[in-house]
């Protein structure tokens, strides 16, 4: 399968009042370290190759199908239960998205959402709470990072990073407050939470949220479990 090629975002060092600061690491990682060796452990995947969504995703927004080993559809989708759903842990989310085709005009804002809040327990819309990872914003001139509803950071003035039939392979990670966007095995954004969100209680909900109609395929969850010695609880 080939994909395409998303642009390096330069990257700004930016402090933001919540505690964030730039991450140390970020414009020297050529792409994702797989994820069992940096110690993330699988907790749940999807191929999609089946007739209906099942139990695992429920609908918020707009309409949501499988067709060919693939989600498809536009809006809001989000897991049905906590990642991890036992303990609380940190979250990493692989997974393949496709577009076949781009209005001129159109947002696509292809968000993949973090930590999201259940949507039971929370009044205003899953996107606005955790972290939000969104590819191809501002009519596909901008790639940010969302943290509870407000820009932790944010790259413009791009050429297109999202291709009209390309599948993007998509790699984002809250490892400890360390936030990494990859597109395409390039790290995109990145930056240090120094108060990050962790899955466990309110904020253990993965999800989709997406402007136009996409294709999104082999999505897998992985979790770093958190225990007594970790400096956050």
């Amino acid at each position: 399968m080939k994909y395409a090629v998303a642009l390096l975002l330069p990257v700004c060092h930016l402090a933001f009042a919540a505690g964030l600061a730039a991450a140390s690491d970020v414009g020297r990682e050529a792409g994702p370290v797989p994820a069992e060796k940096a110690g993330w452990k699988l907790h749940f995947s999807d191929d999609f190759k089946r007739s209906d969504l099942g139990d695992d995703w429920k609908t918020y927004q707009g309409n949501w199908s499988l067709k060919d080993g693939a989600l498809q559809g536009s809006g809001c989708i989000l897991s049905t239960r906590g990642f991890p759903d036992d303990s609380w842990g940190f979250t990493r989310i692989e997974c393949e998205v496709e577009i076949a085709a781009l209005p001129k005009g159109d947002r696509p804002d292809l968000d993949v959402l973090m930590h999201a809040r259940p949507p039971e327990k929370y009044e205003r819309p899953p996107w606005t709470g955790g972290y939000v990872f969104r590819l191809g914003g501002l009519t596909n001139a901008s790639n940010r990072i969302v943290r509870d509803g407000k820009d932790i950071g944010a790259g413009s003035n791009l050429a297109s990073v999202i291709v009209p039939g390309a599948v993007h392979r998509i790699v984002v990670e809250n490892s400890q407050g360390q936030l990494r966007f990859f597109v395409d095995d390039k790290l995109i954004m990145g930056y240090e939470d120094t108060s990050p969100f962790f899955a466990g209680k309110d904020y253990n909900r993965v999800g989709f949220h997406f402007g136009l109609n996409v294709k999104v395929s082999n999505v897998k969850v992985y979790i770093k479990r958190m225990d007594d010695t970790d400096r956050f609880i």
